[in-house]
């Protein structure tokens, strides 16, 4: 197998010998596919401000660390991102509703990883 092959907010994406094997989700998300959502901070599972969702054949959602992950071991996932689930022009999700309703939000950098956590917790219900 010469590429890997996996989708990002339901659009098919597959990276082979254009991308190095140390490239994370997390720069293929921001540096390749513009979805600036997904935050970077520590890059190393600290603070969790990288937190997507995905599914991986024959399993639940998780939430995962889009830092830590090598975007070439992607191969089949389902990978969703803050910018699925709402925005100004589309409408928000009711997590992101809710959170900013409650006051859920400091500064807003960690919110999308709130959401995106939250939201693996219910996307299996």
């Amino acid at each position: 197998m010469d590429r890997i092959c996996f989708a990002v907010n339901g659009v098919k994406y597959s990276v082979g010998c254009e991308v190095d094997s140390t490239t994370s989700l997390l720069d293929y998300l921001r540096s390749s596919l513009h979805l600036f959502g997904t935050k970077y901070m520590c890059r190393e599972a600290g603070c969790g401000a990288c937190i997507v969702s995905v599914q991986r054949p024959g399993t639940p959602h998780s939430a995962v660390n889009a830092c830590m992950v090598s975007v070439t071991s992607c191969q089949n996932w389902e990978i969703t991102t803050i910018e699925s689930l709402g925005d100004q022009a589309k409408g928000y999700h009711k997590l992101q509703t809710q959170l900013a309703k409650d006051n859920g939000s400091q500064c807003g950098y960690c919110s999308t990883s709130w959401i995106m956590t939250m939201y693996r917790l219910v996307s299996d219900e």
